[in-house]
């Protein structure tokens, strides 16, 4: 494998909301020149002295610094448009309301080189700091089907979370925990839409740099989060080691086909396409969507790594799947979740958009096989 680039509370008050100043070439050149301007006639040696008086903009309770890597926080970000503007919202979290978001917003309008046309650009990097949802289909909903797909890949130096190019989770240390039990997150997401005269509006999302920056980021931001509610470590996490793990080209599945290299587990229909993410002794993924629709079809996922496991505390319920079934689980309207004792550790299985018990048979059995475990489900509970 290779590296990479890629409680209920007290109604809260009012969120702080911070406007960066329009970021462009062309407002900086004027404020250049206004302000050496300004300090040649008050007879400063500042700019004489090679020392630029004015401060780079910050974003996300202090995470991130203009400038200092990623497209989104560069000049790179407005493409050919000398006015884009950068600007940014955030609620912080606090010792009293540990809840917080931030959005860093790019807006950018320039005429195409190539074909004249009116090019419109947005995009945006959200930020979610608080607790894990209490109702099981949301929790469910917010880390299954958002962090755990087959395109993303464990976070490095043993750090509980997913990352991808576009965004990441992070379970934070139990000193972040709330008064039940539910443990922190902090969730990072890039979006955005490119949108032109002769074309409607297409996928074309913030630049983060690739995945081992988007994990640098989301780190970073985990530790200004946590500094600000008052539950921080004593030391801050760090991302030091390299990205692995990558996951697999997503790849065409015919009507009879099994997926996920799951033999047994197929789904019967075709123009669809899955994607294998990791495969490691805490945590395994796979996805399957519509070849042509983008549609999600099933979410697969097995997590052992402890802390990422902690999220589905509290939800497991305490009766067996299905009579036959190992551990304890349900299966709801959208979702299902088993967890049971696995080579000496509980190991969650999970399951989203189908909830076919065969799937999740099939699935849960081929990955304790591949962990050196017993079987989940009984024999013939997958057909």
């Amino acid at each position: 494998m290779s590296e990479t680039e890629e409680a209920p509370a007290a109604p809260a008050a009012p969120g702080r909301l911070r406007r960066a100043l329009p970021h462009s070439r062309r407002g900086r050149l004027s404020l250049v020149s206004a302000l050496v301007l300004a300090l040649a006639g008050a007879g400063f040696g500042t700019w004489a002295a090679d020392t630029w008086p004015w401060p780079k903009d910050r974003y996300c309770w202090g995470a991130w610094e203009e400038d200092s890597g990623p497209g989104f926080l560069g000049d790179e970000a407005f493409g050919d448009d000398d006015d884009g503007a950068r600007t940014s919202e955030e609620t912080t979290p606090t010792r009293e309301r540990p809840v917080g978001t931030c959005k860093v917003s790019i807006a950018s309008d320039f005429e195409s080189s190539y074909d004249g046309d009116k090019v419109t650009v947005d995009q945006q990097v959200s930020v979610e700091y608080g607790p894990v949802p209490k109702a099981a289909e949301a929790r469910l909903k917010m880390i299954q089907d958002g962090f755990l797909g087959g395109n993303m890949v464990p976070l490095p130096d043993g750090l509980p979370g997913t990352v991808n190019g576009r965004g990441g989770l992070l379970v934070l240390p139990e000193s972040c925990d709330t008064r039940d039990g539910r443990p922190t997150v902090v969730t990072m997401r890039a979006s955005g839409t490119y949108t032109s005269d002769s074309s409607s509006a297409q996928s074309d999302p913030a630049d983060l740099g690739g995945v081992r920056q988007a994990a640098v980021l989301l780190v970073a931001v985990a530790n200004h989060g946590m500094e600000a509610a008052g539950c921080a470590p004593d030391e801050p996490l760090k991302v030091s080691s390299p990205v692995y793990d990558l996951p697999g080209e997503r790849e065409l599945i015919f009507s009879a086909g099994d997926v996920c290299g799951i033999r047994g587990l197929h789904l019967d229909t075709d123009d669809i396409e899955d994607q294998t993410g990791a495969a490691t002794r805490d945590l395994q993924t796979c996805s399957v969507q519509g070849s042509r629709d983008g549609l999600a079809y099933l979410q697969l996922a097995m997590v052992a790594q402890p802390r990422l496991a902690a999220v589905f505390d509290g939800i497991v319920g305490e009766r067996p799947v299905a009579p036959g079934w190992r551990g304890t689980g349900s299966i709801g309207k959208e979702h299902a979740i088993v967890r049971a004792d696995c080579a000496g550790r509980p190991a969650t299985f999970l399951m989203g958009v189908s909830t076919d018990p065969d799937h999740l048979a099939a699935f849960a059995n081929a990955a304790a096989a591949r962990l050196g475990c017993a079987p989940i489900a009984p024999k013939g509970a997958a057909r």
